[in-house]
């Protein structure tokens, strides 16, 4: 009878614990690498905590986990699954997972590696390869910094923080059109249509320069992009043709012109607390002050570029519209001045077509064009998917 217990109680805790995970450590110059071997695909998250600096990774599965001698860690168990808990200090911490074994991948910077701390901040905010490297900033309520998570066998890095600007507002109609049709309406309904379609796809998060009928200045719209460390900033216009004339038609996408970011380049060489802000720190020496402008500029106009070109083809053949991008080539509006973060300006269409007018009033053309602009966001920042999983179905022409 004892041996039928004790065969049952094994039987369960084999179904209980029906996955194992093994922990390997990995010394480099620069880094500790921590691989948690796992025997197949699983929902995961990591993100790290302060006082003590802690290392998290949560597996949503039963697993039976197999520590390494020397690592100071610790595993519980929950309803939801098992959490792994490594106190380590770090400076940074980032995860991915590798398949075919499944492992989660833990890179682990500390202190005094090759490079010094304050060298691979800056650059974490500036090189344009780095731009959509995990470099989070957002802290939660429980104290909580995500790193990484992976859901439904689809990875998530931290959260892209995406500033979306809905032109005009308040005192400001913009262009009205026919029928008193007013430009800050139909912007401000496709922009909030466009944050609603990025937050729920989870892998973003969405700051509106205004939510309502309210006249934000255009200096704050972008400042609102700095002070937040946004990794995109898209602001949304409806055009007017200076004659008038009813027949112009389509969609113009601009981004900073050379010439307005080499003046923003000068203004964070001489203006030490703008460079503060671009930077997000004062302590930068003057001749590193001269480069980093640069490097910040540099990723505004040559990443406004490559998704500007995304979003031309997109909309062109989401929409079928004609579609017009301008490069760099003569756009100095005051939106795109955002060093360091990638930056467009789309004018949906034209204010002075009746046609257009009534199209870009129209609900269903609001929810595809935004649509659209959600997937050249999602071919931008990730373009190792080969189809695009859309939300709540499909608005727009399919692929």
């Amino acid at each position: 009878m004892f041996l039928k217990i004790l065969a049952i109680f094994s039987l369960l805790v084999g179904l209980a614990f029906s996955q194992s995970a093994v922990v390997r450590v990995g010394k480099y110059p620069d880094k500790e690498r921590i691989v948690l071997q796992l025997d197949k695909q699983v929902d995961y998250r990591v993100f790290t905590l302060e006082n003590p600096k802690r290392l998290v990774v949560d597996i949503m599965e039963a697993v039976s986990v197999k520590l390494p001698s020397g690592l100071n860690a610790r595993v519980g168990k929950h309803p939801w699954g098992t959490r792994v808990v490594i106190e380590r200090d770090f400076v940074q911490v980032k995860a991915f997972s590798l398949k075919d074994p499944f492992r989660v991948v833990l890179d682990v910077y500390m202190a005094g590696g090759h490079k010094r701390e304050e060298e691979e901040e800056l650059l974490a905010i500036l090189e344009p390869n780095l731009i959509r490297v995990i470099r989070n900033t957002e802290v939660d309520k429980e104290g909580k910094k995500l790193v990484g998570e992976s859901k439904g066998g689809r990875l998530i890095t931290q959260k892209r923080v995406v500033v979306v600007d809905a032109g005009h507002g308040g005192h400001d109609p913009g262009a009205i059109g026919f029928m008193g049709i007013r430009e800050k309406d139909v912007v401000l309904a496709i922009a909030k249509k466009l944050a609603r379609y990025l937050e729920e796809d989870g892998r973003f998060k969405v700051i509106l320069t205004r939510r309502d009928d309210t006249f934000v200045p255009l200096q704050e719209r972008a400042l609102i992009a700095l002070r937040n460390r946004a990794d995109l900033f898209i602001s949304i216009h409806a055009d007017a043709h200076p004659q008038k004339l009813p027949e112009a038609r389509g969609t113009t996408i601009y981004a900073i012109s050379s010439e307005a970011a080499q003046k923003k380049r000068q203004q964070i060489i001489s203006n030490n607390s703008y460079a503060s802000l671009v930077f997000g720190r004062e302590d930068i020496p003057s001749s590193a002050k001269v480069v980093l402008a640069d490097l910040a500029m540099d990723v505004t106009l040559n990443e406004s570029v490559v998704l500007g070109g995304k979003l031309a083809r997109r909309l062109s053949k989401d929409l079928n519209r004609d579609v017009s991008f301008r490069g760099i080539k003569r756009a100095g509006f005051a939106v795109l001045k955002t060093p360091g973060i990638p930056s467009l300006l789309v004018e949906v269409g034209f204010m002075t077509n009746p046609k257009e007018v009534l199209m870009m009033s129209d609900e269903e053309f609001q929810q595809n064009f935004a649509m659209s602009l959600y997937r050249a966001i999602v071919e931008y920042f990730f373009p190792e998917e080969r189809r695009l999983t859309l939300i709540q179905g499909t608005y727009g022409a399919g692929e």
